[in-house]
């Protein structure tokens, strides 16, 4: 845990700040979403043997306390929910915190995340709106499907499944990219002819032998089926295939 947790500290040092939505980041060892608030500090989910780990990384020359740090979180205009930052390392003009919680699953605080729209951090005993760190959720459960995917297949990058010989996995992640990019086109009230023509070929004859048909089936979904962010059901999608037939 604690060089898996090194390796994500080091990129993040040497990464550029993107304020707001949510990014998928990897490295060697593993994948992790990321996010910055306005103010420039950061949060960080990444999974280790299955379980999800917070990081908060804040932007600060002040002094940090190396016992764990009481806080406040709320997501959108929940309750404040009592739970501590657990310091982890400090370097110029940034501290590394755990994000701890009190009596509460961190599965939960996903869903919540998933459902809401802002979450927000206390550093003091009582609210106040001008104490707290804000963290946009935009863009997190697209971010998070793609988390999950690559978490349980190894990789989204076409070459390196090929090379570990995980055929039924990049079948279905190309598949699941073709019917999302036909669901979107299909909410821009595209036709079935234009779907066809503004989707690209893979580059993979099995994929690219049935594009049509993939396409297809998409445009034989009641509308109603079609869900508003199709990028948000990936893993959904991403599974159901995977639990399919494969030759």
């Amino acid at each position: 845990m604690k060089s898996f947790f090194t390796s994500i500290l080091l990129l993040i040092f040497s990464s550029a700040i993107n304020a707001n939505d949510w990014k998928l980041v990897s490295s060697d060892d593993g994948y992790w979403i990321k996010t910055s608030s306005n103010s420039q500090h950061e949060m960080l989910l990444a999974y280790k043997n299955n379980n999800p780990q917070f990081l908060l990384i804040l932007k600060t020359d002040s002094p940090v306390s190396d016992k764990p740090i009481p806080v406040k979180i709320k997501i959108d205009k929940g309750e404040w929910k009592k739970n501590k930052l657990i310091p982890l390392q400090t370097r110029p003009e940034q501290s590394i915190f755990r994000l701890e919680f009190n009596n509460l699953k961190k599965d939960t605080i996903i869903s919540k995340m998933i459902a809401g729209i802002n979450l927000s951090i206390n550093f003091n005993s009582a609210p106040n709106k001008n104490k707290y760190l804000l963290f946009s959720l935009h863009g997190f459960t697209v971010a998070f499907n793609d988390l999950l995917i690559a978490n349980k297949i190894g990789s989204l990058d076409s070459r390196w499944l090929i090379s570990h010989k995980k055929d039924r996995e990049l079948y279905c992640l190309l598949t699941t990219n073709i019917s999302i990019q036909a669901m979107e086109l299909r909410l821009q009230n595209k036709n079935y002819t234009q779907a066809q023509a503004l989707i690209s070929k893979t580059g993979y004859s099995i994929i690219d032998h049935n594009l049509g048909e993939i396409i297809e089936q998409v445009y034989k979904l009641p509308l109603k089926n079609i869900p508003y962010v199709p990028r948000a059901e990936k893993f959904i999608m991403f599974s159901r295939c995977i639990k399919q037939p494969f030759q």
